[in-house]
């Protein structure tokens, strides 16, 4: 019996034996395969793993695999970086998105999420981040239709964020709809309220969004 089958049995949080860590790790390994880079498994022996040669201390260790949260970083810094021709790498990250972040989750499983710093909750943020990006230069550039996608694409994985919501109340007065607009915006931002109390004050990004694209009228209006 090895450590490392004790640790990664302890930290999955699963009522297993180490034993059954072990199989369970010789299952994903056969899932990921063979790494071209290597020709050795994308999941090598615990004992052989980089990690472990440097620690001296057998450790579980992935190589060469990117998930979709990964990919969306790096699109996202490259498109970024990139100014306004980085705009096509935004696109792609967004693609990536196919909902909430991590809502298929295991009943009782995967526990860490909720625990420390928050991974579900960073990708959220950030899905909203470059969709709101993404959907600001489609307007300007004219593209509603991709304006739209990206708008949707957040509200999607950030169902109860403001800013998808004043993103798609934009879109829609593009569109020509501006009373849409003004729905959007009185009912789904400024009269929003998940209780029977009064509507929540704005959040500070919520006001910068609506006075950088001068809808302090329409607001008023709306409350």
């Amino acid at each position: 019996m090895s450590h490392y089958d004790d640790r990664l049995a302890e930290v999955l949080h699963f009522s297993i034996t180490p034993a059954k860590a072990r199989d369970y790790v010789r299952i994903v390994r056969d899932w990921l395969g063979t790494n071209p880079r290597t020709g050795e498994a994308h999941l090598p022996d615990a004992r052989k793993a980089p990690a472990a040669i440097a620690r001296g201390v057998g450790v579980y260790q992935v190589l060469d695999v990117l998930v979709d949260a990964d990919l969306f970083r790096r699109l996202r810094v490259r498109g970024e970086s990139r100014g306004p021709a980085g705009v096509d790498d935004l696109r792609a990250a967004l693609r990536l998105v196919q909902g909430r972040p991590f809502d298929r989750l295991r009943d009782g499983g995967w526990s860490f999420l909720s625990e420390g710093d928050r991974l579900d909750q960073h990708m959220i943020c950030a899905v909203v981040d470059v969709a709101h990006l993404v959907t600001t230069y489609s307007l300007q550039s004219g593209d509603t239709r991709q304006a739209r996608l990206a708008a949707e694409t957040a509200a999607l994985a950030a169902p109860h964020e403001e800013i998808p919501r004043l993103d798609l109340a934009a879109v829609a007065d593009a569109e020509g709809h501006p009373s849409e607009a003004d729905r959007i915006l009185r009912d789904e931002v400024c009269n929003r309220t998940d209780d029977d109390d009064a509507p929540p004050e704005l959040s500070d990004r919520t006001k910068q969004v609506i006075a950088t694209r001068d809808w302090r009228e329409r607001t008023r209006k709306a409350s």
